[in-house]
């Protein structure tokens, strides 16, 4: 094979692995379409800056079309969806715990039961 037919051979799956993830598979299925290795991917990912950029955008769409679908649920009634968003959006307001912080030292006694426990602890 020479290397200008290697070279569109290997721009296909390229972009076969990019469709691929655009749609929604995962980098194993991706790369069994295009009929390359996962390890193969991730090298010419290494490789290539501009081809990693392309695959981060691929993954960045996908983690929006999420978002989307999250928000739109939380409008529609989705309690759960709304719980979530209001924690990873507006965290300082929405937690469950609340944190406060005790000035001061602190000093522990350990008082055992009976006498036979005392030599069952492990440092």
């Amino acid at each position: 094979m020479s290397n200008a037919s290697g070279a569109s051979l290997k721009k296909k799956r390229i972009e076969s692995v990019l469709d691929s993830l655009a749609k929604g598979s995962s980098f194993l299925k991706a790369c069994k379409a295009a009929d390359i290795d996962q390890a193969t991917f991730w090298r010419w990912r290494q490789k290539d800056k501009e081809l990693d950029q392309q695959v981060i955008q691929v993954l960045d769409s996908r983690t929006q079309t999420v978002e989307d679908a999250l928000y739109a649920g939380a409008t529609k009634g989705n309690v759960v969806a709304q719980i979530f968003w209001l924690k990873n959006r507006a965290g300082n307001r929405w937690k469950d715990r609340q944190e406060q912080t005790v000035e001061g030292g602190l000093d522990i006694t350990i008082r055992y039961a009976n006498e036979k426990d005392r030599g069952n602890t492990k440092s």
